[in-house]
Order: structure tokens, then sequence, then C-alpha cells
């Protein structure tokens, strides 16, 4: 089934209202924002292709809960579709193969893909400490416990509890919207490399990222389904 190459213009509005501060320009693989809206709120750094990747899964999502409410197979292609669009995005965002995140993401559990995808939905949303609130900001665990629970996962909202309550998975192990975590920090495993998503730190965004193998050497793993 072919993908789309652009987003949906009938799904950008949310997007627009997290970027609309400032104009965008492309630069050294970021979406760079310049003219911040004041002093008090500077530009943060995007994902470059944080709007196809945030309609793409938005897309998913609804389409995933279509799907789960007819057990349609026209519906499950429409889903499979949108969901292939959005490791696609994710993968060329990371310059990793497409066909391996899309792989990857298919092969997980479909609890595990509704977790990721509604992450997904959440790129370029500020880090914010202490929050958890869609299209206003997370902080690392906020971010893990909004994606888990719209699977029906009530996860800790402390960082080290999340993974302490997981089931540990092995590296070579672990799939599309496992936990991941280094001391201080959790996030979720997009199943391919060291390719995470994340909200990343005070200053910057909730961005898809591969982490460096010095820290990817420090990671664990968790099944927070289990």
């Amino acid at each position: 089934m072919p993908f789309p190459d652009h987003a949906r213009p009938a799904r950008t509005s949310r997007l627009l209202a997290r970027l609309v501060v400032a104009a965008a320009s492309v630069a050294g693989g970021v979406l760079a924002l310049s003219a911040p809206a004041s002093a008090e709120q500077p530009a943060l750094p995007v994902n470059a292709f944080a709007p196809q990747i945030t309609n793409e899964a938005e897309a998913a999502v609804e389409a995933f809960d279509v799907f789960m409410a007819s057990g349609d197979l026209g519906d499950y292609l429409d889903y499979s579709a949108h969901r292939s669009a959005t490791a696609r995005f994710a993968a060329r965002e990371l310059g990793y193969d497409e066909w391996e995140m899309i792989d990857a993401w298919k092969s997980t559990s479909l609890d595990h893909q509704r977790a990721v995808l509604t992450a997904m939905t959440q790129v370029g949303v500020p880090y914010r400490t202490n929050t958890s609130k869609e299209d206003v900001g997370f902080d690392c665990s906020g971010l893990t416990l909004y994606a888990w629970q719209s699977s029906g996962v009530q996860l800790n909202r402390i960082s080290g509890d999340q993974i302490d309550a997981a089931t540990e998975v092995d590296e070579d192990d672990a799939k599309a919207g496992d936990l991941a975590y280094w001391p201080g920090h959790v996030m979720m495993y997009l199943g391919v490399g060291e390719a995470v998503i994340h909200a990343r730190n005070t200053g910057r965004t909730v961005e898809v990222e591969a982490i460096s193998e010095k820290r990817a050497d420090r990671m664990r793993f968790g099944d927070p389904s289990d």
C-alpha cells in the first residue's frame, strides 16, 4: 500500500499551534525556529520531520481506534498505512532504514504500537518539568506515562519506578514501545538501533533521537505491559 510523502493538511492545526510562534527553517537536520515571541519564550529545537511524524501519528491513532472497534480488514489496512508512514518519517529523521523501522513497529504488540504512536503525536511539544499534558508539555516520565496510559497501562510517575516495575528485557529482545532507561531519564524505545522518543530536557522538546553508543551501553530496557 503506498505511503503518503506529505502531511495531510486536515491535521496540521495542532502542530501549527506549537510552531506558530515563529517562521521555521530546516537547518542541520533540526527544524530551527527564529524570532521567538518573547524573551521568556525562546525558540526550541524541533525534529525536521515533526510535521509529518505528528500528522501521520494522529491519523494512525484515530485509525487504530476505528479498527479496534470494528475489527474490519479495511480499517486495519488504513491503520497499517498510517502506522507505516509514521515509522517511515521517524526513520528518515534519524537516517535509519525505513523498512527496518516499519517492520519493528509492525511486529510489536498492538498495545506497544498504540503507545508508540501516541507518543509520536507529541513530537515538538516542549519539555516541562512535572508535566504530562497533551500538546502542552511533558517531562521524561510524563511522556511515557501518557503514552502507555493510552494502551490502558498505568505507570508510576517517577522514571526509576517505571523501569523497576517493568519486566526486564535484554537489549537484543527489546521491542518498539518498551521503556529504555538510564539513571534519571526514561524513554521509549523505537525498536531499531539506538532510536528512542523522549521528552529530552529543559529547553528542548519531545524528540525522536538516536542515543549515542556510550549512553546506549548504559541503558536498561523493560516491558511495562507485562
